[in-house]
């Protein structure tokens, strides 16, 4: 375990293997708060196999240690490129909850008998469904997907009820084997200073123990496989390896969602670091959205969506088609080349909201702060490509780019905007 003390604040860092722990301290605090950040996601899911990362999500928070203090639940959500958990309450209750955190970064969890693990997957069942009735749920992530330099942003709209039947305790497992205990893990935590003492005996039964868990027993598989069930051994055929610490590199053609025609949408791809200037562009009132609303004729949007990746994020803006599409294909190429200029007064704003959300977050007690700080963490990978809008006609749900405009940086904007 490698303590440091950070150079900004009374924040100290610590590092466990792939396990990277910030704490701070709050000496007026009566609560404390605690996020993890795993890098592994709905990419790294096996290929016909969609869910997999969403089930053990869910199979982490139910298969925590048998001491978990009762009344301090987990609460995640699978992303893209990680999965995050987050819990709140009683200093007198962290340490057994800040053990059911390592030991999900750590890939250490108990069995899960074949009701529990049933039921688990029909709850991932009724999410999935979600999207299945609102099909502009599975849009926005396909019209990412196209948009994106970095691979896999469609994969959260790849999961079905097909692929979710298929599923096995053995595949969570596999998963959990390879890209938990492979990528690189981020713990925030935010309360007294009583929880320094508890997070650094934690860290250190964390290092101990990391050897011991890092090949989970086969028998806890078999044993958790429902009756008639076989066990997996292998991937499915065309499906690709796990790479350790990484995510599956694969763009598979985008799955048409049925039905979603006569629409348009603009995108704007940005690096996923936090940019006022870049998000000015697809501001509510900003200069794109702006262009409809201006006429008079209440062109609002249909829905808009971010889908954010591991070093992109795609912001997506959907119109039905008419009025609104001619004027598009017309006015933003010119929006897009002054879009510092036309950006400064939605900037503004947007920087003003993130000011007032950061003070928020510094009043709001510990529970605020680890739930920005994890919002905010990205993890280290090669950057890809270059900001740039889109503009795009959807028929039967598949995306076909009417123009992309590289967005114009001087070397003294480019600071800006990072």
């Amino acid at each position: 375990m490698t303590p440091s003390e950070a150079a900004d604040g009374p924040v100290r860092r610590f590092s466990v293997g792939n396990l990277q722990v910030d704490l701070e301290t709050l000496p007026w605090a009566h609560s404390f708060g605690a996020a993890l950040v795993v890098g592994c996601g709905s990419r790294d899911d096996p290929h016909g196999l969609e869910g997999t990362a969403h089930m053990a999500e869910h199979l982490n928070i139910l298969t925590g240690p048998p001491a978990c203090a009762p009344g301090l639940p987990v609460l995640a959500v699978t992303e893209i490129d990680r999965t995050v958990f987050r819990t709140t309450g009683d200093p007198d209750d962290s340490a057994a909850s800040l053990q059911h955190l390592t030991d999900i970064a750590g890939g250490r969890r108990g069995n899960v008998t074949p009701d529990v693990f049933e039921g688990e997957r029909h709850a991932v069942l009724l999410e999935t469904r979600r999207m299945d009735h609102q099909p502009l749920l599975r849009l926005g992530p396909l019209i990412a997907a196209a948009a994106a330099d970095e691979p896999g942003l469609d994969s959260i709209a790849r999961t079905t009820a097909e692929s979710l039947s298929g599923i096995t305790p053995a595949d969570v497992t596999r998963l959990v084997r390879h890209g938990y205990l492979g990528a690189r893990s981020q713990l925030f935590v935010a309360g007294p200073p009583s929880l320094t003492g508890v997070v650094e005996d934690l860290l250190a039964r964390h290092e101990e123990s990391r050897a011991a868990t890092a090949q989970p027993a086969a028998a806890s598989v078999a044993a958790a496989q429902p009756a008639g069930s076989p066990v997996a051994t292998a991937q499915p055929a065309g499906s690709p390896s796990f790479v350790p610490g990484g995510h599956q590199a694969r763009r598979a053609a985008a799955p048409a969602v049925r039905g979603l025609s006569d629409l348009v949408a603009v995108t704007l791809l940005r690096p996923r670091t936090p940019s006022a200037a870049l998000g000015a562009l697809l501001d509510a009132r900003g200069p794109i959205v702006g262009l409809g609303l201006g006429t008079g004729k209440g062109l609002r949007p249909l829905g808009r969506t971010t889908i954010a990746g591991r070093t992109q994020q795609v912001d997506v803006v959907v119109w039905r088609a008419g009025d609104i599409t001619a004027l598009l294909e017309r006015s933003l190429p010119s929006v897009v080349a002054d879009w510092y200029r036309l950006t400064e007064e939605p900037r503004a704003r947007l920087e003003n909201a993130a000011t007032l959300a950061g003070r928020r977050d510094q009043a709001g007690g510990p529970s605020a702060r680890v739930r920005a700080a994890a919002e905010q963490y990205t993890f280290p990978d090669r950057p890809h490509g270059t900001p740039r809008a889109a503009l795009w006609k959807i028929t039967e749900g598949v995306p076909d780019c009417l123009g992309a405009y590289p967005l114009p940086l001087s070397d003294e904007l480019e600071r800006r905007v990072k």
